[in-house]
């Protein structure tokens, strides 16, 4: 809540502010009080960024803001409709320009905010002691019977939104497009925030129990949507309440009693793998599918309606338990922190004197309930800087870090619409994703740099296309890539091993490959014991309008190898208005990572002129 407490006094600021700049000496007594409410606003923002703000003082800000608006728009509305036609002045033309588009979002923006404090009174006392789960659980029957209002309040910040959209922030005075970026940033953040509040009754259990399952990816054994499926939690939610919250070891839920599918040809022929199992479920890179696919795999013993699937990776973790706080673990002798989490997991992991044992292999994941019920009890007793850790979510659903997937489709559009879903978007113009998939039965990902560099060449007719990606190893040479599933005395020696690496470059559906380097692999190397010449597949993918171009990269330790790719891109990857064209390339993040080098070159003819580009180019030649 102090998130967005916090968002919606700098929008109501950002607003207020452009509005009195440009119509404070016409409407003075309401310029003073909106001066005087929004240097409260200020002071609100402020401190909940830091984590200190006093909730019970929102909604009576908020009120006093929309009356100044209100007043605002009696008295100045009319000046505000005819101020674009003077938007010929130097320096504040822009501004006048915007003024009716700002008088419009304020007054739909405080609109909402009015909306949202009628729910929020309605349930009193519930956030007199700050954001914590029982003022959530407090929180829930309100939001229930409010759903009409908050989906009012949607209404009021999508027409907000419209507003703002008719503003040209390039011709804002600087005061003004100071707040510009802050504004395209909060407004689909409120959104979505409200749809979430209207939703969250049912999601929280209110309204009968739900089940959600906790994938923990390990992206040390990077697979397409972050990691191997190292374990998952079952975790049972009813009326905001934790009912039941259970981990395993992603082994343990197998059930061959049933019958499982063939796995994708790559895990079948590159692990040796018959069988499509839970742990591998996540082989598509679009989320939304690989959580149906762990949805329709897992098999505890009996049946479960799962009602959404979250994944995190170790950088996730690390991360939350550095915004949650120190965690008092079971069996740890020190309070685990962001920067010791993951060696407390690899401690926790490592045999007891470097033996392996039938014991250790039952027990060797244990660690992940330690740590959920140690995060659960954190977050229980109320000192957790909420403010911290909700930016520290949504930085890492940004980053995709971590992913959620709803069985609710209402839910599922709200994540679909911020991207926090983790599915593939190839959008309008060209694109590119490269996702890597470690089938060694081991943990060399972490020792593996990846760079790219991506060529265009639009003189061509199709344009043409060049992708170079460089793998270099950094663990020590020497290692003999041969294959074999064993676990070594300690997790660091796990990491030494050779890379097997099946790569599928996702480009625009008619692309056509043209070229691609082509190393063999050895048969020694290979689980079917027959060499490969390096062969390419490229198929239609699975995920969208897309071609997929998959092959098997094999990098021992100490070594640098070097790929390169060339296609042709579809014809419309540039789109042209008259004289004028546009390219856009976008570029999809495999999750897991922290995210690539990557350089982008694109070559024109020598009589072209760039007309814009962002980002800007370092060079504009060659």
């Amino acid at each position: 809540m102090t998130r967005w407490a916090g968002r919606i006094g700098w929008l109501i600021l950002t607003l207020g502010v452009a509005l009195t700049l440009v119509w404070g000496a016409q409407v003075v007594r309401a310029g003073l009080s909106l001066r005087a409410h929004l240097a409260q606003a200020n002071a609100l923002a402020r401190a909940a960024q830091g984590g200190t703000v006093d909730l019970s003082a929102v909604c009576p800000l908020v009120s006093d803001l929309r009356a100044d608006v209100v007043t605002l728009r009696r008295q100045a509305g009319g000046l505000a409709r005819m101020a674009p036609a003077l938007g010929w002045l130097p320096k504040v033309g822009g501004d006048l320009r915007a003024a009716p588009h700002l008088l419009s979002a304020a007054d739909h923006l405080t609109a909402a905010g009015i909306l949202v404090c009628q729910v929020l009174r309605s349930a009193p006392g519930a956030l007199d002691q700050g954001p914590t789960v029982s003022s959530l659980q407090s929180l829930l029957p309100a939001l229930s019977a409010g759903r009409s209002a908050l989906e009012e309040a949607v209404a009021e910040v999508e027409a907000a939104q419209a507003a703002w959209q008719r503003v040209d922030t390039a011709t804002l005075s600087p005061p003004l497009a100071h707040y510009a970026a802050l504004l395209d940033e909060g407004l689909p953040y409120l959104e979505a925030g409200l749809r979430m509040a209207a939703l969250a009754p049912g999601l929280l259990g209110n309204e009968g129990p739900r089940t959600y399952l906790i994938l923990a990816q390990n992206e040390d054994e990077l697979r397409p949507t972050g990691g191997f499926l190292t374990g998952v939690g079952e975790v049972q939610i009813e009326n905001g309440r934790v009912v039941t919250m259970t981990f395993r070891d992603s082994y343990a839920v197998d059930d061959f009693s049933l019958p499982y599918p063939p796995p994708p040809d790559p895990l079948q022929r590159y692990m040796g793998i018959d069988l499509w199992v839970f742990r591998d479920s996540n082989w598509s890179p679009d989320f939304p599918t690989a959580a149906r696919q762990a949805i329709a795999l897992y098999r505890p013993g009996h049946a479960v309606s799962v009602d959404g699937v979250i994944a995190l990776d170790q950088h996730a973790l690390q991360e939350l338990v550095a915004a949650i706080g120190p965690l008092a673990v079971k069996g740890a002798e020190q309070p685990v922190t962001g920067d010791t989490v993951i060696f407390y997991i690899h401690q926790a992991w490592a045999p007891e004197g470097g033996r392996i044992t039938g014991d250790w292999w039952k027990e060797r994941k244990s660690f992940m309930g330690h740590l959920a019920e140690a995060v659960w009890g954190r977050l229980q007793s109320g000192s957790v800087d909420w403010s911290e850790l909700m930016q520290t979510l949504l930085r890492l659903l940004d980053e995709k870090h971590l992913l959620i997937y709803a069985t609710d489709p209402d839910v599922q559009a709200v994540l679909a619409a911020q991207g926090w879903d983790g599915a593939l978007r190839p959008g309008n113009g060209d694109f590119l994703m490269v996702v890597d998939a470690n089938v060694g039965y081991n943990k060399a990902s972490a020792r593996v740099q990846e760079t790219l560099m991506y060529e265009v060449d639009l003189t061509r007719q199709p344009p043409r296309a060049t992708l170079t990606l460089t793998y270099t190893h950094t663990g020590p040479a020497g290692y003999p890539c041969i294959p074999e599933v064993r676990y070594d005395s300690t997790y660091e020696q796990m990491m030494d091993r050779c890379y097997w690496d099946y790569v599928r470059i996702y480009v625009p559906e008619g692309s056509r490959l043209v070229d691609a380097t082509r190393v063999p692999v050895p048969a020694e190397a290979l689980w079917s014991g027959r060499a490969e010449s390096g062969e390419v597949t490229v198929r239609p993918a699975d995920e969208g309008p897309l071609l997929s171009v998959g092959t098997l990269f094999l990098i021992p330790p100490g070594t640098t190898r070097t790929y390169s790719f060339t296609w042709e891109l579809p014809g419309d990857v540039v789109l042209w208005d008259g004289d004028e064209g546009s390219y856009a390339l976008r570029v999809q993040k495999q999750p897991g990572t922290l995210g690539r080098p990557l350089r982008v070159r694109i070559r024109l003819d020598d009589d072209v002129t760039v007309l814009a580009a962002d980002p800007a180019p370092a060079s504009a030649e060659g």
